[in-house]
């Protein structure tokens, strides 16, 4: 479809438009969607109607057809390309897309500090229990040593005791040896 009709001078939808009620629609209703060019047609035809309508004296303001507006706007509405359709759709739901990001941002937040927790009690457990492997080694060395003190100490009573024993012994021993000896000189 043309941009302008060249015998009559106007936009091919307008020519197809007169002496009909509803020639927008009885065009456009088999098609998917407009090209960007039938767009802009679309669009220049909008302005056409919005120029050629009648000026109120003093204002910026004028008097268009509202129906034939309507029913432009109505076209461009039901054949708007898909490309148009879809960016509409991604839009509307813009805000829902960065609100299940946020959540799932909230949720690996929450993920990453709980995470941080664990390995901070872990890690709190393995410091108590590597102090308290300490505790228990210093405990057990006191310990080896008092013990080893201990039998130190046992070991020299013992030998102590046993040196008493045999200097008795002896001195038993070397007066009986001299009590025979003076009696074998007797």
């Amino acid at each position: 479809m043309g941009a302008s009709d060249s015998s009559t001078g106007k936009s091919s939808y307008r020519a197809d438009r007169e002496g009909t009620d509803s020639g927008y629609d009885r065009i456009y209703e088999d098609q998917a969607a407009l090209s960007a060019y039938e767009i802009s047609l679309f669009v220049d035809e909008i302005e056409d109607l919005l120029c050629s309508g009648v000026s109120m004296p003093l204002t910026s303001k004028a008097l268009v057809d509202r129906e034939q507006c309507l029913d432009v706007v109505q076209v461009l509405r039901t054949n708007l390309p898909w490309e148009v359709l879809e960016a509409k759709r991604i839009l509307s739901e813009q805000e829902e897309v960065v609100l299940r990001a946020e959540a799932e941002a909230d949720e690996i937040r929450q993920l990453a500090e709980q995470q941080a927790v664990f390995i901070l009690d872990r890690s709190q457990l393995v410091k108590t229990a590597e102090a308290r492997a300490q505790e228990l080694m210093e405990a057990a060395e006191r310990e080896a040593a008092q013990l080893v003190h201990l039998a130190e100490q046992d070991a020299r009573d013992l030998y102590q005791g046993l040196e008493r024993e045999l200097d008795l012994l002896l001195r038993d021993i070397k007066e009986l040896v001299a009590a025979r000896l003076k009696k074998l000189r007797d």
